[in-house]
C-alpha cells in the first residue's frame, strides 16, 4: 500500500464533506465579488434579474451566491456570458 489512510468515522467523513462544499461555497462567491467588481471597473457591470430581485453590484451577487449558491452562482456565469 503506498498510501496510509486514516480509519475515518461517519461524522468524521460528513464533517470532512461540510467543510469541503463551505469551502468552494466561500471560494466561488468570493472569485464571483472579485470578478464582478472588475467588470463593473471596465463598465460591463454583470447585471441580472429574477422577479422582483435585481442582481447590479458585486456586493449583491456576493451575498446572493452565499445565501443561494446553488441558484445564484450558475446565473452568475450565464449573465457574465451576455455582457
Amino acid at each position: 500500500m503506498l498510501f496510509a489512510v486514516p480509519a475515518v468515522s461517519a461524522a468524521g467523513g460528513m464533517l470532512i464533506a461540510v467543510l469541503l462544499v463551505v469551502g468552494i461555497v466561500l471560494a466561488t462567491a468570493a472569485w464571483v465579488y472579485r470578478d464582478a467588481k472588475a467588470s463593473a471597473g471596465r463598465g460591463r457591470p454583470i447585471v441580472s434579474s429574477v422577479g422582483s430581485l435585481q442582481l447590479s453590484t458585486p456586493t449583491a451577487w456576493f451575498l446572493a451566491c452565499l445565501l443561494l449558491w446553488e441558484l445564484c452562482f450558475p446565473l452568475y456565469i450565464d449573465s457574465r456570458s451576455l455582457s
